[in-house]
């Protein structure tokens, strides 16, 4: 993907991001949410096995008190290896859900934020580029008009839920955590 600053704007790939607008660049480490994940998929666990012993209880005793003794076997049966099935395949989505987190390494990359809302996330391959880039922008921000710049950068494909991105603040309204460091 291609950086690169012309005139007043900052532009990576197709997005624009006027150089005013910049609130701060810094390089960042992305730690995946290992525990949050783990805890996740405990509590997903501790749902999906009780409710599939409650079910399948349940179902073998309306078919107890339905049904004829010679067809309460077979029905009991089917009904439990539905009950079984239906539970090992939430299982195994919660253990694919959670190996999406847990196979992620941690993610070197400078974060541009602007103003408003918007973060941008670019990388590098070593820490040492990663840091000629965050001065080149910073350099860019302080003197918008004279400086020109044409990189080639990385991009992540990573989902951001996944991911911690530095400090939780909020002190504004309700839920005012103030500033919590991660």
């Amino acid at each position: 993907m291609e950086l690169r600053i012309d005139r007043r704007t900052l532009w990576i790939g197709q997005a624009a991001y006027p150089l005013d607008n910049i609130a701060r660049v810094f390089p960042v480490v992305l730690n995946p949410r290992y525990g949050e994940a783990f805890a996740r998929f405990g509590r997903r666990v501790a749902i999906t096995v009780p409710v599939a012993f409650v079910l399948a209880a349940m179902g073998n005793l309306s078919i107890q008190l339905a049904g004829s003794s010679s067809s309460r076997q077979d029905s009991s049966s089917s009904l439990t290896g539905t009950v079984v099935t239906f539970s090992l395949i939430v299982l195994a989505v919660h253990v694919i859900n959670l190996l999406q987190v847990v196979l992620q390494k941690p993610q070197h990359a400078v974060a541009i934020e602007t103003n408003g809302t918007s973060v941008a996330l670019v990388t590098a391959p070593d820490a040492q580029r990663r840091l000629a880039l965050t001065v080149q922008l910073a350099a860019a921000i302080d003197n918008p008009g004279a400086t020109t710049l044409a990189l080639h950068v990385d991009t992540l494909s990573i989902n951001p839920a996944h991911y911690y991105f530095g400090d939780t603040v909020n002190v504004h309204g309700t839920g005012n955590v103030g500033r919590i460091n991660t």
